[in-house]
């Protein structure tokens, strides 16, 4: 079964510093709740390959991603990992100088057996949980 999440929030922060903050996934496991490991693999014009490894429901659970980076996107594709399909993208929209709105969007398919084990509210507390720790971090910098 395919799911879906979305966030939006406004930030009153300016929004390259969310860009790059978002950008810098080698620093998440510096405050993602859950994160024991964030490796860049590879970088080059058109993306970048990388892996990030979570401790989730007593496991670890290893996923690495291609992303593609433009001025205000960030599209991820799951090239390894848990899921059947991954596929995410955060948007940085400027709304003035100091304030930008954040858009995190995320379409993934889990494996039988865990798609039936795991309900929506255990995943959306998760994301949930990352995406605040996101907008925690963010206010340290602002």
């Amino acid at each position: 079964m395919i799911r879906n999440l979305e966030f939006f929030k406004l930030l009153n922060i300016e929004s390259h510093l969310v860009f790059n903050e978002i950008v810098n996934f080698e620093n998440y496991v510096n405050f993602i709740p859950g994160c024991s490991k964030a490796e860049l693999i590879e970088r080059n014009k058109e993306y970048e390959i990388g892996e990030l490894e979570f401790n989730f429901l007593l496991r670890k659970y290893s996923i690495k991603s291609k992303n593609t980076i433009s001025e205000t996107d960030i599209m991820m594709e799951q090239i390894e990992g848990p899921f059947e399909v991954f596929i995410g993208q955060w948007n940085i929209i400027t709304k003035s100088k100091k304030s930008c709105e954040v858009i995190f969007k995320a379409k993934f398919e889990l494996p039988f057996l865990l798609d039936a084990l795991v309900p929506n509210h255990v995943i959306e507390n998760f994301y949930e949980k990352v995406l605040n720790s996101f907008l925690e971090r963010l206010n340290t910098i602002s």
